[in-house]
């Protein structure tokens, strides 16, 4: 065994002893098993055997496992978090050791990370509830250096090829993990949104909650806000893969996205997944000279997932127990936006999420909040108009922009969100790279979708797809590898 070996194993042990304490100090030994396995497998996947790429693995692995793993006595503290320190401090002793990382990292997007900063700290001063500001300045904190590490490492084409391959896996893994939740209904043993009511609702309702498909993720909107945001990777793997096994792989993996947001019921997340399809669809079309006429069955079949998944999804689910005929949810909810009377403080969820845009908006324009309420204050501001029953979280990124940071906040994420949109467009057709389509996907897709989990702010998917996007633009706006390490130190060897 060489010494690199060695190093390797004592770092996947240490990781292991301690994915191992949270489990059996929580209980959790199924998730725990998972978790390791599902390292091993990344870890695999990973060409270069140094410490450096298993610990981004471990990364990619434990953000797309969320909270499953949490310290005991203190669920707001996940493996994610330890993993994503340790990394981080790896990452920023690789920057300023090796010079050259800093030359090929985006340095517009740091700039705008560093005035969204101090514009943040600063807007403590007026924020209506100062704990609040700053516990939403450390997950900004920790959004920053996780995008940023994703930076850091994606500097050539040989790793954010590993990146492709590790979210490729892991998208195959969730939704793999989803599909089974939904067809046995019975989701994995982890804290959901649901748990401090479900016991209080009868066995029927139970059942059906069971039956809706959860994975990591905290809810059914999270999941699908995820597999909208991350799938078309898988779509456009499809084209960029020269193997058969993994085109079918994609392919089938991309349907059984498609068929598991409709049984979520996610409106917002449907109509993602469309924008999603639909810009593919698109992207297919001009480019038929390139992937053939065969290529263009490719999005005509997503085409007609997404209506099969509209109409008949729900019969994927098994409610346990279920007395009634299980009913189509994502349909019902459709029909319930024509039904609903919305009225500014009524109830239902289409007037509730009115409300909400409307006391923002209200709070921008009529009271001059021009600068916001403060970072992670809109939760704050909407609790004081009383208007919105028990929610308070404001369900559109854009009012949560405009709410906490007022309109320079929204001028700022505006110049931010074109940045990526526009550089990878540009790239994408100057250089054909795919991969820089798939980012563009998931960007408009991210528009509607941001409407549909709470707060997405903190939801891992989001971070992924944005590092995602800035590591196209920096990899493929190179006409070759361009990084060549000026660091003595390959990688990261202990010992």
């Amino acid at each position: 065994m060489t010494r690199e070996d060695r190093s390797r194993n004592i770092v996947l042990s240490l990781v292991f002893a301690i994915a191992g304490f949270l489990g059996i100090a929580n209980g959790s030994y199924l998730i725990t098993g998972m978790y390791i396995i599902t390292v091993i497998v990344a870890a695999f996947i990973m060409k270069e055997k140094d410490i450096y790429n298993l610990l981004y693995a471990v990364l990619l692995v434990s953000a797309f496992y969320d909270y499953a793993l949490h310290v005991p006595g203190v669920q707001s503290i996940y493996m994610f978090h330890i993993v994503l320190g340790i990394f981080t401090l790896i990452s920023l002793y690789k920057a300023f050791k090796d010079r050259e990382v800093l030359f090929n990292i985006d340095r517009k997007v740091l700039s705008i990370y560093l005035i969204w900063f101090i514009y943040m700290c600063i807007s403590v001063t007026w924020a209506l509830n100062r704990n609040l500001a700053i516990k939403y300045i450390v997950i900004y904190l920790m959004m920053f250096a996780f995008i940023i590490n994703m930076m850091i490492y994606n500097i050539n084409k040989e790793r954010i090829k590993n990146t492709i391959n590790l979210l490729l896996f892991l998208l195959s893994l969730i939704t793999i993990i989803a599909f089974i939740e939904t067809i046995f209904g019975k989701q994995l043993p982890i804290r959901h949104y649901a748990d401090h009511i479900k016991d209080l609702l009868p066995a029927d309702q139970q059942n059906k909650i069971n039956a809706w498909p959860i994975a990591f993720s905290f809810n059914p909107n999270n999941l699908a806000a995820t597999l909208t945001l991350l799938c078309p990777i898988l779509f456009y793997t499809i084209y960029k893969s020269k193997n058969i096994f993994v085109k079918v792989w994609c392919m089938l993996i991309s349907i059984t996205s498609l068929a598991l947001i409709g049984t979520t019921t996610s409106r917002t997340g449907f109509v993602a997944a469309a924008f999603g399809v639909a810009v593919y669809a698109v992207y297919s079309v001009f480019n038929v000279k390139r992937i053939g006429l065969k290529g263009i069955l490719c999005p005509i079949i997503l085409v007609i997932t997404l209506f099969v998944s509209y109409n008949y999804s729900y019969m994927l689910m098994n409610a346990l127990g279920t007395q009634e005929q299980m009913k189509n949810g994502l349909i019902d909810k459709v029909n319930a936006l024509s039904d609903e009377e919305v009225q500014e403080g009524g109830e239902g969820s289409l007037s509730v999420r009115m409300t909400i845009i409307k006391d923002v908006l209200d709070g921008a324009i009529k009271e001059k909040k021009y600068l916001g309420s403060g970072v992670g204050n809109v939760e704050q501001y909407i609790r004081n108009q009383g208007n919105t029953g028990n929610i308070f979280s404001p369900h559109c990124y854009a009012i949560e922009i405009l709410g906490d940071f007022g309109l320079p906040g929204v001028a700022l994420y505006g110049i931010y969100y074109l940045y990526l949109l526009i550089s990878n467009i540009i790239i994408g057709i100057k250089k054909k790279s795919l991969m820089c389509f798939a980012a563009v996907t998931g960007l408009i897709a991210f528009a509607p979708g941001s409407f549909g989990p709470s707060s997405i702010t903190y939801v891992f998917s989001y971070w992924i797809l944005m590092g995602f996007a800035i590591s196209c633009i920096q990899v493929y706006k190179k006409e070759n590898d361009g990084y060549k390490s000026t660091s003595s130190i390959k990688e990261y060897r202990m010992g």
